[in-house]
Order: structure tokens, then sequence, then C-alpha cells
């Protein structure tokens, strides 16, 4: 099946006092159609800088310092500002992980819904009211057309999520950029909103980058997952294959992290990830890795394949 989306040697940067910190490095990363890829990692390790690179969102002081993002072909980086506003939110749309903060508290929910239709569409007004209504209603917001009148602090947390899906959703794009859908829910919450979106994403065959830090999540959606740490790919398998056979030190260091009922004690990973101004040579992992060797200090390991599972690892 060919890819949809293709991330190509990406590097990313941020322009701090004058001086340029790289903070993503050589990330290669690819999505089918219908298909989910999961980006995990620590707070910091680059999973949103990535995913905010797609789609040209980054802050001002962010610069793609190389390579190439294809959609269907397309290199996105080399498209103007025109251009990339029509794709963004039209063909790949984002579900940013805050409501709160993501839903203007002084305009209706029809009101933020209608713009992102009319905006992306050739819609009048009433034929944006109408898809906005067919949206709530495909994310189970009870008595629809009503509630387009409400305002966001009129929404439980997880109802407001659902509107941010409905948002990302109104205009039919092909892929979804989902940064910790769950993260501000309670749990019992998360898990109607998880099977909310396996359910879309399963009935209309849409792509999605699902980025997070819980790797219970990863579990339930993901199709293929890229763990990240400190801005490069340390392994990347199918879901399974992780979960089964985790083989960088980090990726079975965050799984002994995760409490169990069979859980007797966590094994936590000893230290800190390193920040953007720190000079680490050789594996960036070795601060903390168990099993590190001489030549982890000094020689950064290359990516391999191992019969499809790709580990960035001197082990191997």
């Amino acid at each position: 099946m060919q890819n949809i989306l293709e991330i190509k040697d990406l590097n990313v940067g941020f322009t701090i006092s004058s001086q340029l910190y790289q903070v993503v490095y050589d990330i290669n990363l690819s999505l089918k159609k219908g298909e989910v890829l999961g980006i995990v990692g620590e707070s910091g390790c680059g999973k949103s800088v990535t995913s905010m690179s797609i789609i040209n969102l980054l802050p001002p002081n962010g610069k793609i310092i190389s390579g190439e993002i294809l959609y269907n072909g397309k290199n996105l980086l080399s498209c103007d500002k025109k251009e990339i506003q029509s794709i963004r939110g039209n063909k790949i749309a984002l579900i940013p992980q805050d409501p709160l903060t993501s839903l203007n508290p002084l305009y209706t929910i029809g009101n933020q819904i209608i713009e992102v239709i009319q905006l992306h569409q050739k819609k009048n007004k009433k034929e944006a009211e109408e898809i906005a209504v067919e949206m709530l209603e495909k994310v189970q917001i009870p008595d629809a057309a009503s509630r387009l009148k409400d305002y966001p602090h009129q929404f439980s947390g997880g109802m407001r999520q659902r509107v941010l899906i409905a948002m990302a959703l109104c205009c039919n794009p092909d892929i979804l950029i989902a940064d910790e859908p769950t993260t501000a829910l309670d749990v019992t919450v998360q898990a109607q909103i998880m099977k909310l979106i396996k359910d879309i994403l399963k009935k209309e065959n849409k792509s999605m980058i699902l980025i997070t830090h819980d790797l219970g999540v990863i579990a339930e959606l993901a199709d293929q997952v890229a763990v990240l740490y400190s801005g490069k790919v340390a392994e990347q398998a199918q879901v399974k294959d992780l979960f089964n056979n985790p083989m960088h030190p980090y990726t079975k260091g965050l799984l002994n992290s995760i409490p169990t009922t069979k859980t007797e004690k966590l094994e936590p990973i000893e230290g800190q990830p390193p920040d953007i101004f720190d000079d680490i040579q050789g594996c960036n992992f070795n601060p903390r890795c168990k099993f590190v060797m001489d030549k982890c200090k000094t020689i950064d390991p290359p990516i391999k394949d191992i019969n499809g599972h790709a580990v960035k690892c001197h082990l191997y």
C-alpha cells in the first residue's frame, strides 16, 4: 500500500538568544492510508515538534533545518503560505490536546465549527450549519442542533474534546494529527474518546498520527509506533512487535514503568532526559542506560532494521 505521508530526514531547531539549537534529528517516518502511527516518548522528546512541522505550525523561533515531508508525493516544505493553509485543516487536520484552551470562550461552538467549514469549503452559512450539526451527531453529542448555540464553558471536558474531533472531521481530511487527545480527561472519559476515534477511523478509513506519552493509548489505537528519545527515533515497529519484543533499553524502560495489576515494584528510568543545551557525545541515551558500553559514549549508533523492527542501539 502506498504511503499517504512520508517524513524524510527531518531536522528541526529553535533559535534562542540568536543561537540555533537543534531539537529533532533525522526523523524518518511513514503513514499509509487507514493506518494509525503512534509517536511516543517523554515530554520534550520532539513528538509535537515533529507533528507541528507537518502543518507548518512551529512557533516563530522554530525552524525546519532540512528534510522533506511528502503528502501524496507533494513536498509540504516547499509549499507557499497559501498552499499550506489550503491543506492545513482541510486535508490534514489537528485534534489539539487541551479543549479548554483550543476553543474560543467568546464564540459559540456553532460559530467556531461553521467558520472552519466556510474557510475551507465553498458553503453558505446554512449549508455549513447543516454540516456542523452532522459532525456533532457523528461524535455523539446529543441534541446537536440546539448545542450549536452553546459556548465552550457549557460543555464538559469530554464533550469539548468531541467538539474538537468534530471540527477536525468537518472538512473530511485524509489525515488526522491527534496531539495527546485524552491527556486532560479522566479515565472513563478517555476510554469513551478512544473508542469514538477508533470507530471513526475504521468506518471512514482515515489515517492518523497519534502523539502521546501514554503507552496504553498506543496499544489501543496504533498500528505502528515510533519511540522518540531526545529528538531521535530510538525504535520503530508494528505495535504488537514493540510490546511483545521491545529492543531499545529506553523502550524497555518505558514499558517497565507502567503499573499493572501484576506489578510488584515499578522500575523507573534513572536520571533525566537531556535538554537542548546539553552536548552529549555518542548515543543520547547513554547517561541513563543500564547496558552502556564504551563505544556508546563516543559513537552515535545507526538505525538497524531487524526483520522490519528498527532500533538505534549498539546492542544489535
